[in-house]
């Protein structure tokens, strides 16, 4: 077995134990004051409101987006980019500020408005003039619309389906823009769709145009709903901590030992939730998701460490705890350093690689597997020498 520590032999359970645990004090209150002074960037999933992505042509200037949203009047706005910057893709948040709609419609009357405000004078023009946007219709409205303009020209027969005469070729349009990135880029691509023909392709020309972007994505979290979902991260937290505390306790029948493994759980998810808010990253499911897998990684570490200190108290009942604590540490030492840096490598990975919208998460989740590895050896081992020292053999010794 690969050994990065051989024959290790620190001395991490005397002296140098009230260093750790001074700065994990510190640590811990830093992220305290982080989240209270900072708070959360709660994402759409908590704060409610409209999240809108959009794809435009060219690359888009943050600035001037925002100068058109803000006179639109649409209220608290962030403007992220997303993926690849070649990719031109902008996330629009609109924070909640309205009254809820009767039958739920504030979402799609949001991203209308943010759609309008993002048009040029050309387009809005172009639009009111009954020209139709051939990056942002449906489908559907591209059958309607050019079925119309084909029955004025000669009358068709429908379709054996029952469907108007420009289904095809509305159906043929949106294939052919989702498969270039969901835009048309140029009025000459509509000749080269496999189906239109160059009297259709006139058509088109003639009476559509080209946006400057396309809608990918509309999300919509109502007010309620934020809240009630911040409610049940608030317990899914707290109960998948009262649930490992009820598993160590039964594991090594002493409860100090879970108070032990659940005080090192509260100091890595602390610090992991404040490093999010320093940084202002969103706080979404995803980061619910990252410090949930943080609970379940470091008390898996905290277990391994335990367990040798509890198969070793066995072997040497005569030994000084403290000793036996210190060699158990040792000897679990390169199993916790390995296992913790392959995660780490992976979970950086998916840092640099991952795109925008996982960023938050494996932030969150490097944060945690550093200091949860931690933790499991400078936090946990060393309040159970300080229970043993304080509160005796009898509450500590499994």
């Amino acid at each position: 077995m690969l050994q990065v520590f051989t024959n290790c032999n620190l001395r991490l359970m005397w002296g140098t134990k009230y260093v750790f645990m001074a700065f994990s004090a510190l640590a811990m209150a830093a992220a305290i004051a982080a989240i209270l002074i900072h708070g959360f960037n709660y994402g759409i999933d908590f704060a409610g409101g409209t999240a809108v992505q959009v794809r435009f042509r060219e690359q888009p200037r943050v600035e001037e987006l925002r100068t058109a949203l803000e006179t639109a009047g649409l209220g608290d706005i962030s403007i992220q980019r997303m993926g690849d910057p070649k990719d031109n893709e902008v996330l629009i948040r609109v924070e909640q500020q309205r009254k809820a709609i009767p039958g739920g419609g504030e979402g799609g009357q949001i991203s209308t408005e943010i759609i309008e405000a993002l048009r040029s004078k050309a387009e809005r023009s172009a639009a009111q003039a009954g020209k139709i946007d051939l990056n942002m219709a449906s489908e559907a409205e591209i059958a309607d619309w050019l079925g119309e303009r084909l029955r004025r020209g000669a009358p068709a027969a429908p379709a054996e389906d029952g469907s108007g005469p420009g289904a095809a070729i509305a159906a043929a349009l949106v294939k052919y823009r989702t498969a270039h990135g969901g835009l048309f880029t140029d009025p000459a691509e509509l000749a080269t769709v496999p189906g239109v023909t160059p009297d259709t392709a006139e058509i088109l020309k003639a009476g559509s145009f080209l946006g400057g972007f396309a809608l990918r994505g509309v999300d919509f979290v109502g007010p309620t709903a934020g809240k009630e979902l911040l409610r049940n991260t608030g317990l899914a937290i707290l109960f998948s901590v009262a649930g490992i505390l009820g598993v160590v306790w039964f594991r090594f029948h002493k409860y100090t030992w879970g108070l032990a493994a659940i005080i090192a759980l509260v100091h890595d998810v602390t610090i992991a939730a404040g490093a999010v808010a320093l940084t202002g990253k969103e706080f979404s499911l995803p980061v619910v998701a990252a410090l949930l897998t943080i609970l379940g990684y470091s008390i898996n570490d905290t277990i391994v460490v335990y367990d040798r200190i509890r198969e070793n108290l066995r072997y040497y009942r005569d030994a000084d705890f403290e000793e036996v604590v210190n060699a158990s540490v040792n000897q679990t030492l390169s199993r916790t350093v390995l296992t913790s840096f392959t995660v780490f490598i992976a979970v950086t990975a998916l840092y640099m690689y991952g795109g925008d919208k996982l960023n938050p998460l494996s932030f969150c989740l490097m944060v945690g597997v550093v200091f949860g590895t931690y933790s499991s050896v400078f936090v946990a081992a060393a309040l159970l020498v300080l229970a043993y020292r304080h509160l005796g053999a009898r509450y500590v010794k499994a």
